[in-house]
């Protein structure tokens, strides 16, 4: 062997075993750096164990001396290291096995059953966007399939207490329309206090109808205003906006599926491929997101994936793509978004209705504004749309949920909710957003 190849090989076992360090310390702070669930899980201390292994053997290497020692026992005794590293590897599976570690891909993910979904029986989606539908969510509600929130809901099949018709009380009365998602909706607040209820409670005479559906993007926000604005005629829509109502925008309305195994649990029928197109997925793709694991890319991770020993490397490849989804913008996501909040100002202005935004930070946010918080920003801006940004009065930690839910927690919703209320004090006096020194006009 030449000086070249040498030094060559030198650097080459420096830099792997440079990497293994590298690769453990990522697995230890993977939670800081992804924001996932704290704690040490099996795809993380795989990752570590691996990363250590690599430098341990990689750094003695870097010596030829050394290199030329393993390479003289390895043609030596090749085959007995060989028998001994397969029947380890035989063992280990066994011994996962019988500790209860399943093996990465489902069973019977090769043929799923035929029929292991179905559209929920309480849910329906028409020209008001998607929502409940009254009769069957009570039943649902009464055996215990639905509970919480959504058990609260009006004939139109809304979470609200009022039922969105025409009667004499409309008139002569301040009247708002609440657009949204689910932090619109409420999720993760008492019931009572979340931010839309913290409003109804300090404006006891005005009339508050909650349009917000959980999942869902601007595009129902503009199918619900567009059928129950002439029919309340507020004076203000509120649309509480989310950074992920870009790619939500993508996917139709109703893209959710029910689970026959598990009927409080859905799936979605699309997701975001690599050129950030929504696709729609096949029977045996459901088949694995319904069981929480990615479909193999190639026949090497199916293979990998029927193992116990590649559960763990696999689990932490979907972390790792968990962690990068949807971290960039595409064109089209925002231009969809642009039309639909276009489309909203415009039938607002129809029905002499003042439109204001509420900016739904993620908690990341917080601190550091992200692209798709700031394209938000620059959107509202765009299409001179006045909205508020409530980033100012929230806490990351004190106002959201645990890490596995993005949602305000009561605290964040009554924030929201006493900021809203200000402006909403000076909006009953004047009727006009820029009264509220919040509200940032165009």
């Amino acid at each position: 062997m030449n000086r070249v190849t040498a030094a060559a090989l030198n650097i080459a076992f420096a830099l792997l075993a440079a990497l293994g360090i590298l690769t453990a310390l990522f697995g230890i702070s993977i939670d800081i750096i992804l924001g996932t669930r704290p704690g040490l899980s099996w795809a993380q201390l795989t990752l570590i164990a691996a990363g250590l292994l690599c430098s341990l053997i990689a750094f003695p290497l870097r010596r030829p001396s050394m290199r030329r020692r393993v390479w003289a026992k390895m043609r030596k005794h090749w085959l007995p290291a060989l028998i001994i590293a397969a029947a380890a590897l035989i063992a280990l599976e066994f011994a996962l096995a019988a500790a209860g570690i399943s093996p990465y891909f489902p069973p019977a993910a090769d043929e799923p059953p035929p029929s292991f979904y179905q559209p929920a029986p309480w849910w329906t989606c028409g020209e008001a966007g998607c929502h409940h539908v009254y009769e069957q969510t009570i039943a649902a509600c009464d055996n215990g399939e639905i509970d919480g929130r959504r058990c609260i809901v009006n004939r139109q099949g809304f979470h609200d207490t009022q039922d969105f018709t025409a009667s004499d009380d409309l008139n002569g009365r301040t009247r708002i329309l609440m657009l949204g998602d689910s932090f619109t909706f409420g999720a993760s607040a008492d019931i009572g206090k979340s931010y839309v209820e913290t409003i109804e409670s300090n404006f006891p005479q005005t009339i508050v109808w909650n349009a917000a559906v959980s999942a869902t993007a601007t595009q129902q926000a503009l199918a619900s205003f567009q059928v129950y604005a002439p029919i309340l005629q507020p004076q203000l829509a509120i649309l509480g906006f989310s950074a992920n109502d870009f790619t939500d925008n993508l996917f139709p309305m109703d893209r959710f599926l029910r689970l026959k195994a598990a009927p409080n649990r859905a799936i979605q029928q699309y997701r975001i491929d690599h050129q950030g197109n929504a696709i729609q997925l096949d029977r045996h793709q459901l088949y694995h997101y319904a069981h929480g694991v990615e479909p193999p890319a190639s026949e090497i991770e199916r293979l990998i994936g029927t193992t116990r020993l590649g559960a763990p490397a696999l689990k932490m490849l979907d972390m790792l793509r968990g962690g990068l989804f949807e971290s960039a913008l595409t064109t089209q996501a925002i231009d969809l978004t642009r039309g639909y909040l276009r489309a909203l100002q415009s039938a607002a202005a129809a029905q002499d209705t003042a439109l204001l935004v509420l900016l739904v930070p993620a908690r990341a946010d917080i601190d550091a504004p992200g692209l798709r918080y700031q394209t938000a920003r620059q959107l509202m801006q765009e299409l001179k749309i006045p909205w508020l940004d409530p980033i100012h009065a929230l806490d990351a930690e004190l106002d959201y949920e645990p890490v596995d839910d993005p949602h305000w927690n009561t605290a964040g919703h009554q924030k929201i909710g006493a900021l809203l209320s200000d402006c909403l004090a000076m909006f009953h006096i004047s009727q006009d957003l820029a009264d509220c020194q919040q509200v940032k006009m165009p």
